[in-house]
Protein backbone atom coordinates (compact mmCIF):
# COMPACT_ATOMS: atom_id res chain seq x y z
CA UNK A 1 0.00 0.00 0.00
CA UNK A 2 2.80 2.44 0.61
CA UNK A 3 4.26 1.74 -2.59
CA UNK A 4 0.99 1.93 -4.30
CA UNK A 5 0.45 5.51 -2.96
CA UNK A 6 3.42 7.70 -4.11
CA UNK A 7 2.30 5.80 -7.29
CA UNK A 8 -0.85 7.26 -7.49
CA UNK A 9 0.15 10.60 -6.02
CA UNK A 10 2.87 11.25 -9.16
CA UNK A 11 -0.38 9.90 -11.51
CA UNK A 12 -2.33 12.26 -10.13
CA UNK A 13 0.12 15.31 -9.98
CA UNK A 14 0.21 14.50 -14.04
CA UNK A 15 -2.84 14.19 -14.59
CA UNK A 16 -4.28 17.15 -12.86
CA UNK A 17 -1.76 19.95 -12.85
CA UNK A 18 -1.69 23.02 -14.76
CA UNK A 19 -0.40 21.97 -17.88
CA UNK A 20 -3.13 18.88 -18.05
CA UNK A 21 -5.86 21.40 -17.64
CA UNK A 22 -4.31 23.84 -20.12
CA UNK A 23 -4.34 20.79 -22.27
CA UNK A 24 -7.80 19.57 -21.67
CA UNK A 25 -8.73 23.14 -22.91
CA UNK A 26 -7.02 22.98 -25.94
CA UNK A 27 -8.44 19.35 -26.40
CA UNK A 28 -11.85 20.74 -25.99
CA UNK A 29 -11.36 23.41 -28.17
CA UNK A 30 -10.30 21.15 -31.14
CA UNK A 31 -13.19 18.77 -30.80
CA UNK A 32 -15.64 21.53 -30.71
CA UNK A 33 -14.37 22.47 -33.81
CA UNK A 34 -13.57 18.95 -35.49
CA UNK A 35 -17.41 18.85 -34.65
CA UNK A 36 -18.24 21.69 -36.27
CA UNK A 37 -17.12 19.90 -39.75
CA UNK A 38 -18.50 16.60 -38.97
CA UNK A 39 -22.09 18.19 -38.86
CA UNK A 40 -21.65 20.28 -42.00
CA UNK A 41 -20.61 17.01 -43.84
CA UNK A 42 -22.67 14.07 -42.00
CA UNK A 43 -25.68 15.93 -39.82
CA UNK A 44 -26.21 16.35 -36.22
CA UNK A 45 -26.40 12.42 -35.17
CA UNK A 46 -22.90 12.26 -36.14
CA UNK A 47 -21.56 14.90 -34.10
CA UNK A 48 -23.08 13.74 -31.36
CA UNK A 49 -22.20 10.06 -31.90
CA UNK A 50 -18.54 10.59 -32.27
CA UNK A 51 -17.88 13.89 -30.31
CA UNK A 52 -21.00 15.36 -27.85
CA UNK A 53 -22.22 12.27 -26.69
CA UNK A 54 -19.26 9.79 -26.95
CA UNK A 55 -17.54 8.22 -23.95
CA UNK A 56 -13.93 9.79 -24.53
CA UNK A 57 -15.64 13.42 -24.79
CA UNK A 58 -17.58 12.77 -21.17
CA UNK A 59 -14.02 11.56 -20.06
CA UNK A 60 -12.00 15.06 -21.18
CA UNK A 61 -14.51 16.75 -18.94
CA UNK A 62 -14.49 14.91 -15.92
CA UNK A 63 -10.29 15.20 -16.24
CA UNK A 64 -10.60 18.74 -17.04
CA UNK A 65 -13.34 19.62 -14.00
CA UNK A 66 -11.21 17.48 -11.66
CA UNK A 67 -8.14 19.60 -12.69
CA UNK A 68 -9.99 23.19 -11.51
CA UNK A 69 -10.77 21.44 -8.75
CA UNK A 70 -7.53 20.14 -7.47
CA UNK A 71 -5.85 23.58 -8.47
CA UNK A 72 -8.10 25.13 -6.26
CA UNK A 73 -6.76 23.89 -3.35
CA UNK A 74 -3.36 23.39 -4.48
CA UNK A 75 -3.02 27.28 -5.01
CA UNK A 76 -4.90 27.68 -1.67
CA UNK A 77 -7.01 30.11 -3.26
CA UNK A 78 -8.99 30.17 -0.17
CA UNK A 79 -6.90 30.70 2.26
CA UNK A 80 -5.10 33.46 0.39
CA UNK A 81 -8.43 35.17 -0.46
CA UNK A 82 -8.20 35.09 -4.31
CA UNK A 83 -11.81 35.20 -4.33
CA UNK A 84 -12.25 36.29 -8.27
CA UNK A 85 -9.51 33.57 -9.12
CA UNK A 86 -11.85 31.30 -7.17
CA UNK A 87 -14.81 32.07 -8.46
CA UNK A 88 -13.84 31.66 -12.21
CA UNK A 89 -12.57 28.16 -11.57
CA UNK A 90 -16.05 27.42 -9.29
CA UNK A 91 -18.10 28.56 -12.17
CA UNK A 92 -15.96 26.23 -14.99
CA UNK A 93 -17.03 23.10 -12.45
CA UNK A 94 -20.36 24.19 -12.03
CA UNK A 95 -21.07 24.37 -15.24
CA UNK A 96 -19.69 21.25 -16.26
CA UNK A 97 -21.62 19.54 -13.60
CA UNK A 98 -24.66 21.50 -14.82
CA UNK A 99 -23.96 19.96 -18.15
CA UNK A 100 -23.32 16.45 -16.62
CA UNK A 101 -26.98 16.36 -15.21
CA UNK A 102 -28.62 17.67 -18.43
CA UNK A 103 -26.70 15.22 -20.41
CA UNK A 104 -28.01 12.14 -18.27
CA UNK A 105 -31.01 13.39 -16.40
CA UNK A 106 -33.06 16.15 -18.82
CA UNK A 107 -35.11 15.43 -21.90
CA UNK A 108 -36.62 17.12 -24.75
CA UNK A 109 -39.82 16.47 -27.36
CA UNK A 110 -42.47 17.67 -29.16
CA UNK A 111 -46.54 18.26 -27.97
CA UNK A 112 -48.76 18.41 -30.76
CA UNK A 113 -52.45 19.37 -29.81
CA UNK A 114 -55.68 20.39 -32.44
CA UNK A 115 -57.81 22.83 -31.63
CA UNK A 116 -60.60 21.48 -28.90
CA UNK A 117 -58.57 18.82 -27.45
CA UNK A 118 -56.34 17.80 -24.50
CA UNK A 119 -52.90 15.87 -24.79
CA UNK A 120 -50.68 14.64 -22.21
CA UNK A 121 -47.90 12.72 -24.37
CA UNK A 122 -44.67 14.05 -26.29
CA UNK A 123 -43.11 12.43 -28.91
CA UNK A 124 -39.47 12.36 -27.29
CA UNK A 125 -36.48 14.50 -29.46
CA UNK A 126 -34.03 11.30 -29.04
CA UNK A 127 -34.57 8.25 -31.44
CA UNK A 128 -35.50 4.79 -30.18
CA UNK A 129 -35.94 0.95 -31.04
CA UNK A 130 -39.88 0.72 -29.57
CA UNK A 131 -41.10 -2.58 -28.76
CA UNK A 132 -44.35 -4.05 -28.79
CA UNK A 133 -45.07 -8.05 -28.14
CA UNK A 134 -48.54 -9.50 -28.65
CA UNK A 135 -49.21 -12.90 -27.27
CA UNK A 136 -51.86 -15.03 -26.24
CA UNK A 137 -54.05 -11.50 -26.11
CA UNK A 138 -51.75 -9.63 -23.73
CA UNK A 139 -49.75 -7.05 -24.90
CA UNK A 140 -45.72 -6.07 -23.88
CA UNK A 141 -44.39 -2.65 -24.67
CA UNK A 142 -40.79 -1.86 -24.05
CA UNK A 143 -38.23 0.50 -25.81
CA UNK A 144 -34.66 1.68 -25.70
CA UNK A 145 -32.45 4.60 -26.53
CA UNK A 146 -30.37 4.23 -29.43
CA UNK A 147 -28.59 6.80 -31.22
CA UNK A 148 -27.27 5.56 -35.07
CA UNK A 149 -25.39 7.73 -37.66
CA UNK A 150 -23.62 7.75 -40.79
CA UNK A 151 -20.35 7.84 -38.74
CA UNK A 152 -19.56 5.14 -35.82
CA UNK A 153 -20.17 1.74 -34.84
CA UNK A 154 -24.04 1.19 -35.29
CA UNK A 155 -24.11 -2.64 -34.08
CA UNK A 156 -26.21 -3.27 -31.09
CA UNK A 157 -28.16 -6.38 -29.50
CA UNK A 158 -30.20 -6.83 -26.92
CA UNK A 159 -32.53 -9.68 -25.58
CA UNK A 160 -35.81 -9.91 -23.56
CA UNK A 161 -37.67 -12.59 -21.72
CA UNK A 162 -41.13 -12.25 -22.36
CA UNK A 163 -43.29 -14.91 -19.95
CA UNK A 164 -41.13 -17.98 -21.50
CA UNK A 165 -39.89 -16.77 -25.17
CA UNK A 166 -36.35 -15.70 -25.91
CA UNK A 167 -36.53 -12.28 -27.76
CA UNK A 168 -33.14 -11.49 -29.24
CA UNK A 169 -32.66 -8.18 -31.36
CA UNK A 170 -29.91 -7.02 -33.29
CA UNK A 171 -29.12 -4.01 -35.98
CA UNK A 172 -26.52 -4.99 -37.99
CA UNK A 173 -26.84 -2.10 -40.25
CA UNK A 174 -27.99 1.40 -40.76
CA UNK A 175 -28.83 3.42 -43.81
CA UNK A 176 -29.11 7.12 -43.82
CA UNK A 177 -31.47 8.65 -46.61
CA UNK A 178 -32.14 5.16 -48.15
CA UNK A 179 -33.39 4.26 -51.48
CA UNK A 180 -35.17 1.27 -52.58
CA UNK A 181 -34.33 -0.02 -56.07
CA UNK A 182 -35.80 -3.24 -57.23
CA UNK A 183 -34.21 -5.44 -59.73
CA UNK A 184 -35.07 -8.31 -62.00
CA UNK A 185 -33.18 -11.78 -60.30
CA UNK A 186 -34.23 -15.15 -61.40
CA UNK A 187 -33.48 -16.03 -57.59
CA UNK A 188 -35.71 -13.23 -56.41
CA UNK A 189 -39.43 -13.68 -54.89
CA UNK A 190 -42.58 -11.65 -56.29
CA UNK A 191 -42.24 -8.48 -55.25
CA UNK A 192 -45.02 -5.21 -55.93
CA UNK A 193 -44.40 -1.32 -55.07
CA UNK A 194 -46.46 0.36 -53.07
CA UNK A 195 -46.95 4.34 -53.36
CA UNK A 196 -48.02 6.72 -50.67
CA UNK A 197 -48.13 10.58 -50.90
CA UNK A 198 -45.87 11.74 -48.23
CA UNK A 199 -44.55 15.26 -46.81
CA UNK A 200 -41.86 15.32 -49.64
CA UNK A 201 -43.60 14.23 -52.18
CA UNK A 202 -44.33 10.11 -53.95
CA UNK A 203 -42.69 7.45 -51.55
CA UNK A 204 -41.79 3.90 -52.56
CA UNK A 205 -42.10 1.12 -50.47
CA UNK A 206 -41.57 -2.65 -51.65
CA UNK A 207 -43.30 -5.65 -50.26
CA UNK A 208 -42.33 -9.24 -51.42
CA UNK A 209 -44.09 -12.23 -51.00
CA UNK A 210 -43.87 -13.97 -47.41
CA UNK A 211 -43.76 -10.87 -45.21
CA UNK A 212 -45.72 -8.63 -43.34
CA UNK A 213 -44.87 -4.85 -43.18
CA UNK A 214 -46.11 -2.05 -41.89
CA UNK A 215 -46.46 1.35 -44.03
CA UNK A 216 -48.35 4.78 -43.16
CA UNK A 217 -50.14 2.97 -40.48
CA UNK A 218 -51.11 0.11 -42.59
CA UNK A 219 -50.39 -3.33 -42.64
CA UNK A 220 -49.39 -5.41 -45.73
CA UNK A 221 -49.61 -9.00 -45.73
CA UNK A 222 -47.84 -10.81 -48.74
CA UNK A 223 -48.30 -14.39 -47.93
CA UNK A 224 -51.13 -17.01 -48.30
CA UNK A 225 -52.50 -16.74 -44.46
CA UNK A 226 -55.05 -14.40 -43.91
CA UNK A 227 -54.58 -11.49 -41.39
CA UNK A 228 -57.07 -9.38 -39.95
CA UNK A 229 -57.31 -6.13 -40.13
CA UNK A 230 -54.69 -6.23 -43.26
CA UNK A 231 -54.00 -6.01 -46.91
CA UNK A 232 -53.70 -9.38 -48.16
CA UNK A 233 -52.03 -9.79 -50.79
CA UNK A 234 -52.08 -13.28 -52.46
CA UNK A 235 -49.65 -14.39 -55.82
CA UNK A 236 -50.88 -17.18 -58.07
CA UNK A 237 -50.25 -18.27 -61.60
CA UNK A 238 -48.45 -15.03 -62.36
CA UNK A 239 -51.66 -13.01 -61.23
CA UNK A 240 -52.27 -11.22 -58.16
CA UNK A 241 -54.95 -10.84 -55.78
CA UNK A 242 -56.39 -8.51 -52.67
CA UNK A 243 -58.22 -8.62 -49.75
CA UNK A 244 -59.56 -6.60 -47.13
CA UNK A 245 -62.15 -6.87 -44.23
CA UNK A 246 -62.45 -3.16 -44.65
CA UNK A 247 -64.17 -1.93 -47.41
CA UNK A 248 -62.08 -0.21 -50.14
CA UNK A 249 -62.62 2.16 -53.10
CA UNK A 250 -60.28 1.50 -56.50
CA UNK A 251 -59.86 4.04 -58.94
CA UNK A 252 -58.01 3.19 -61.89
CA UNK A 253 -55.39 6.07 -62.69
CA UNK A 254 -55.57 5.71 -66.21
CA UNK A 255 -59.34 5.61 -66.74
CA UNK A 256 -60.62 7.19 -63.59
CA UNK A 257 -63.24 4.47 -63.75
CA UNK A 258 -63.88 3.52 -59.56
CA UNK A 259 -65.15 0.44 -58.33
CA UNK A 260 -65.75 -0.94 -54.47
CA UNK A 261 -64.65 -4.19 -52.75
CA UNK A 262 -66.52 -5.12 -50.56
CA UNK A 263 -65.04 -7.62 -47.30
CA UNK A 264 -66.94 -10.88 -48.55
CA UNK A 265 -64.55 -14.01 -47.84
CA UNK A 266 -63.18 -14.27 -51.39
CA UNK A 267 -59.70 -12.19 -53.28
CA UNK A 268 -60.41 -9.90 -56.04
CA UNK A 269 -58.38 -9.02 -58.84
CA UNK A 270 -55.30 -6.61 -57.95
CA UNK A 271 -55.05 -3.97 -60.63
CA UNK A 272 -51.83 -2.21 -61.22
CA UNK A 273 -51.52 1.58 -61.08
CA UNK A 274 -54.46 2.09 -59.20
CA UNK A 275 -55.44 3.94 -56.35
CA UNK A 276 -57.09 2.13 -53.47
CA UNK A 277 -58.16 3.43 -50.04
CA UNK A 278 -59.47 2.59 -47.28
CA UNK A 279 -61.35 5.94 -45.98
CA UNK A 280 -58.11 6.65 -43.96
CA UNK A 281 -55.21 6.05 -46.22
CA UNK A 282 -55.11 6.12 -49.65
CA UNK A 283 -52.43 4.09 -51.74
CA UNK A 284 -51.30 2.87 -55.35
CA UNK A 285 -49.68 -0.63 -56.17
CA UNK A 286 -47.52 0.59 -58.77
CA UNK A 287 -45.25 -2.32 -60.15
CA UNK A 288 -45.18 -6.18 -59.69
CA UNK A 289 -42.48 -8.17 -60.72
CA UNK A 290 -42.69 -11.81 -60.04
CA UNK A 291 -39.00 -12.55 -59.07
CA UNK A 292 -36.88 -9.61 -57.96
CA UNK A 293 -34.67 -8.09 -55.43
CA UNK A 294 -34.88 -5.43 -53.98
CA UNK A 295 -31.65 -3.29 -52.74
CA UNK A 296 -31.46 -0.62 -50.54
CA UNK A 297 -28.75 2.17 -51.26
CA UNK A 298 -27.95 5.54 -49.26
CA UNK A 299 -28.37 8.58 -51.39
CA UNK A 300 -26.95 10.98 -49.04
CA UNK A 301 -24.57 10.57 -45.58
CA UNK A 302 -25.90 13.44 -44.48
CA UNK A 303 -28.54 13.01 -41.89
CA UNK A 304 -30.81 16.70 -41.84
CA UNK A 305 -33.98 16.85 -39.26
CA UNK A 306 -36.55 15.90 -42.02
CA UNK A 307 -34.43 12.69 -43.33
CA UNK A 308 -35.35 9.35 -43.64
CA UNK A 309 -33.75 6.69 -42.12
CA UNK A 310 -33.38 2.57 -42.00
CA UNK A 311 -31.83 0.11 -39.91
CA UNK A 312 -31.34 -3.44 -41.19
CA UNK A 313 -32.99 -5.67 -38.38
CA UNK A 314 -32.41 -9.21 -37.25
CA UNK A 315 -35.74 -10.27 -34.61
CA UNK A 316 -35.14 -13.80 -33.34
CA UNK A 317 -38.20 -15.97 -31.05
CA UNK A 318 -36.43 -18.82 -29.35
CA UNK A 319 -33.66 -18.90 -31.87
CA UNK A 320 -36.14 -18.82 -35.01
CA UNK A 321 -34.88 -15.79 -37.01
CA UNK A 322 -36.25 -13.16 -39.24
CA UNK A 323 -34.40 -10.17 -40.81
CA UNK A 324 -36.65 -7.04 -42.16
CA UNK A 325 -35.78 -3.40 -42.56
CA UNK A 326 -37.17 -0.76 -40.77
CA UNK A 327 -37.52 2.82 -41.11
CA UNK A 328 -37.69 5.77 -39.33
CA UNK A 329 -37.05 9.36 -38.40
CA UNK A 330 -36.15 11.94 -35.90
CA UNK A 331 -38.83 13.52 -34.05
CA UNK A 332 -41.57 11.47 -35.76
CA UNK A 333 -43.37 8.25 -34.61
CA UNK A 334 -41.94 5.21 -36.60
CA UNK A 335 -43.50 3.08 -38.77
CA UNK A 336 -44.00 -0.53 -36.74
CA UNK A 337 -42.45 -3.55 -38.96
CA UNK A 338 -44.37 -6.78 -37.82
CA UNK A 339 -42.23 -10.11 -37.34
CA UNK A 340 -44.79 -13.26 -36.84
CA UNK A 341 -43.76 -16.03 -35.17
CA UNK A 342 -47.16 -18.12 -34.81
CA UNK A 343 -49.08 -17.23 -31.84
CA UNK A 344 -46.65 -14.34 -30.85
CA UNK A 345 -45.99 -11.14 -32.94
CA UNK A 346 -43.73 -8.34 -32.79
CA UNK A 347 -43.66 -4.70 -34.01
CA UNK A 348 -40.91 -2.77 -34.37
CA UNK A 349 -40.42 0.37 -34.63
CA UNK A 350 -37.41 3.08 -34.53
CA UNK A 351 -38.22 6.69 -34.03
CA UNK A 352 -39.15 8.86 -31.24
CA UNK A 353 -41.41 7.38 -28.46
CA UNK A 354 -44.38 8.35 -26.52
CA UNK A 355 -43.15 9.81 -22.48
CA UNK A 356 -46.64 10.11 -20.47
CA UNK A 357 -46.38 13.80 -18.45
CA UNK A 358 -48.31 13.76 -15.34
CA UNK A 359 -50.51 16.51 -16.66
CA UNK A 360 -52.31 17.68 -19.72
CA UNK A 361 -52.71 20.70 -21.99
CA UNK A 362 -55.99 21.19 -23.34
CA UNK A 363 -55.45 24.05 -26.85
CA UNK A 364 -58.38 26.48 -27.16
CA UNK A 365 -57.63 28.13 -30.07
CA UNK A 366 -54.69 28.95 -32.14
CA UNK A 367 -54.08 32.79 -33.57
CA UNK A 368 -51.81 33.72 -36.44
CA UNK A 369 -51.50 37.09 -37.68
CA UNK A 370 -50.36 37.22 -41.15
CA UNK A 371 -48.03 40.27 -42.79
CA UNK A 372 -50.71 42.70 -44.81
CA UNK A 373 -51.06 41.01 -48.53
CA UNK A 374 -49.19 37.91 -48.03
CA UNK A 375 -49.66 34.33 -46.20
CA UNK A 376 -46.39 34.90 -44.33
CA UNK A 377 -47.33 34.19 -40.29
CA UNK A 378 -46.18 37.68 -38.67
CA UNK A 379 -46.79 35.89 -35.00
CA UNK A 380 -48.96 33.03 -33.88
CA UNK A 381 -50.04 32.02 -30.53
CA UNK A 382 -51.82 29.20 -28.71
CA UNK A 383 -54.91 29.89 -26.10
CA UNK A 384 -54.19 26.78 -24.01
CA UNK A 385 -55.54 25.38 -20.54
CA UNK A 386 -53.22 23.39 -18.11
CA UNK A 387 -54.88 20.45 -16.49
CA UNK A 388 -53.71 18.79 -13.43
CA UNK A 389 -56.34 16.76 -11.85
CA UNK A 390 -53.92 15.53 -8.90
CA UNK A 391 -53.59 19.11 -7.96
CA UNK A 392 -57.24 20.05 -8.76
CA UNK A 393 -55.57 23.03 -11.62
CA UNK A 394 -57.27 24.50 -14.45
CA UNK A 395 -55.11 27.32 -15.33
CA UNK A 396 -55.64 29.11 -18.69
CA UNK A 397 -52.32 30.35 -20.22
CA UNK A 398 -51.04 32.02 -23.46
CA UNK A 399 -47.63 30.37 -25.39
CA UNK A 400 -46.01 32.93 -27.78
CA UNK A 401 -42.35 33.80 -28.83
CA UNK A 402 -40.62 34.63 -25.83
CA UNK A 403 -43.59 33.84 -23.72
CA UNK A 404 -43.12 30.59 -22.52
CA UNK A 405 -45.27 28.00 -20.01
CA UNK A 406 -43.21 26.72 -17.11
CA UNK A 407 -44.79 24.27 -14.96
CA UNK A 408 -43.04 21.65 -12.55
CA UNK A 409 -40.03 21.54 -14.29
CA UNK A 410 -41.86 21.33 -17.57
CA UNK A 411 -41.32 24.37 -20.26
CA UNK A 412 -43.70 24.71 -23.35
CA UNK A 413 -42.25 26.78 -26.11
CA UNK A 414 -44.68 27.90 -29.30
CA UNK A 415 -42.58 25.78 -32.08
CA UNK A 416 -45.01 25.16 -34.94
CA UNK A 417 -48.30 24.49 -36.48
CA UNK A 418 -50.51 22.94 -38.47
CA UNK A 419 -50.99 24.24 -42.03
CA UNK A 420 -54.62 24.51 -41.49
CA UNK A 421 -54.13 26.80 -38.44
CA UNK A 422 -56.16 24.33 -36.31
CA UNK A 423 -53.51 22.96 -34.12
CA UNK A 424 -50.47 23.46 -32.68
CA UNK A 425 -46.32 22.22 -31.91
CA UNK A 426 -45.29 23.16 -28.39
CA UNK A 427 -41.34 22.74 -28.18
CA UNK A 428 -40.99 20.72 -24.16
CA UNK A 429 -38.00 21.05 -22.33
CA UNK A 430 -37.61 18.79 -19.25
CA UNK A 431 -34.15 20.05 -17.20
CA UNK A 432 -34.79 22.06 -14.25
CA UNK A 433 -31.94 20.53 -12.50
CA UNK A 434 -29.29 21.01 -14.77
CA UNK A 435 -30.87 24.16 -16.17
CA UNK A 436 -30.62 25.97 -12.99
CA UNK A 437 -27.18 24.23 -12.13
CA UNK A 438 -25.91 25.75 -15.49
CA UNK A 439 -27.31 29.62 -14.53
CA UNK A 440 -25.69 29.14 -11.18
CA UNK A 441 -22.23 28.70 -12.67
CA UNK A 442 -22.88 31.57 -14.68
CA UNK A 443 -23.25 33.70 -11.51
CA UNK A 444 -20.64 32.74 -10.54
CA UNK A 445 -19.01 33.27 -13.72
CA UNK A 446 -20.70 37.03 -13.31
CA UNK A 447 -19.30 37.50 -9.99
CA UNK A 448 -15.89 36.61 -10.85
CA UNK A 449 -15.35 39.14 -13.66
CA UNK A 450 -16.74 41.54 -11.15
CA UNK A 451 -14.59 40.70 -8.43
CA UNK A 452 -11.63 41.06 -10.62
CA UNK A 453 -12.09 44.49 -11.41
CA UNK A 454 -12.12 45.41 -7.45
CA UNK A 455 -10.02 42.87 -5.91
CA UNK A 456 -6.53 43.34 -5.25
CA UNK A 457 -5.34 39.80 -4.79
CA UNK A 458 -6.84 39.49 -8.15
CA UNK A 459 -4.65 39.12 -11.79
CA UNK A 460 -5.91 42.35 -12.50
CA UNK A 461 -5.58 44.18 -9.34
CA UNK A 462 -2.28 42.98 -9.25
CA UNK A 463 -1.37 43.89 -12.84
CA UNK A 464 -3.15 47.40 -11.93
CA UNK A 465 -1.36 47.31 -9.03
CA UNK A 466 2.12 47.23 -10.97
CA UNK A 467 0.87 50.29 -13.19
CA UNK A 468 0.16 52.41 -10.35
CA UNK A 469 3.80 51.42 -8.95
CA UNK A 470 5.79 51.95 -12.19
CA UNK A 471 3.44 55.39 -12.69
CA UNK A 472 5.13 56.52 -9.16
CA UNK A 473 8.27 55.56 -9.88
CA UNK A 474 7.91 57.51 -13.14
CA UNK A 475 6.99 60.13 -11.45
CA UNK A 476 9.85 59.75 -8.65
CA UNK A 477 12.67 59.82 -11.89
CA UNK A 478 10.77 62.67 -13.54
CA UNK A 479 10.81 64.23 -10.51
CA UNK A 480 14.33 63.91 -9.66
CA UNK A 481 15.52 64.72 -13.65
CA UNK A 482 13.95 68.23 -13.34
CA UNK A 483 15.35 68.85 -9.74
CA UNK A 484 18.95 67.69 -11.46
CA UNK A 485 18.33 70.51 -14.51
CA UNK A 486 17.48 73.23 -12.01
CA UNK A 487 20.08 72.82 -9.89
CA UNK A 488 22.47 72.56 -12.76
CA UNK A 489 20.72 75.46 -14.12
CA UNK A 490 20.86 77.75 -11.17
CA UNK A 491 24.85 76.39 -10.75
CA UNK A 492 25.53 77.61 -14.18
CA UNK A 493 23.75 81.04 -13.19
CA UNK A 494 25.89 81.23 -9.71
CA UNK A 495 29.43 80.53 -12.13
CA UNK A 496 28.35 82.83 -14.36
CA UNK A 497 27.99 85.63 -12.02
CA UNK A 498 31.13 84.58 -10.16
CA UNK A 499 33.21 85.01 -13.56
CA UNK A 500 31.77 88.16 -14.49
CA UNK A 501 32.76 89.46 -10.67
CA UNK A 502 36.17 88.50 -11.09
CA UNK A 503 36.67 89.96 -14.95
CA UNK A 504 35.14 93.04 -13.86
CA UNK A 505 37.84 93.44 -10.85
CA UNK A 506 40.88 92.71 -12.73
CA UNK A 507 40.09 94.59 -15.89
CA UNK A 508 42.24 97.73 -16.17
CA UNK A 509 40.11 101.61 -15.61
CA UNK A 510 39.40 103.38 -18.28
CA UNK A 511 41.74 106.49 -18.32
CA UNK A 512 39.55 109.71 -18.46
CA UNK A 513 41.08 112.31 -20.99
Amino acid sequence: MRKILPILKKISEKLFNTRAAGLYMLLFAAAIGIATFIENDFGTSAAQKVIFKSRWFELLLALFGISIITNIFRFRMIQMKKWALLMFHASIVVIIIGAGITRYFGYEGVMHIREKEVSNTILSSETSLNFQVLKNGDQFDFSEDVLFASLGNNHWKGSYLIEDDLIEAEVTKFIPNPKQILTHDPKGKPTIKVVFAGMNGREEYFVQQGEKSTIKNVLFNFSSTDLPEAINILSQNDSIFIKSDRVLSQKVMATQQSDTLYPNGGYYPLMLRSMYSDGLNSFVFGDFDKSAVVTLSSESPKVKGESNTAIALSLALNGVKQEQLVFGQKGLQGLPVSFAFGNTLVNVSYGSKEINLPFSIGLYDFIMEKYPGTNSAASYESKVQLIDERNNIHQDERIYMNHILDYEGFRFFQSSFDQDEKGTYLSVNHDFLGTWVSYIGYILLTIGLILSLFSKNSRFGQVTQKIENMRKEAAGVAMMILLCMTASFAFGQNNNQTINQAVSENMPQKLVS
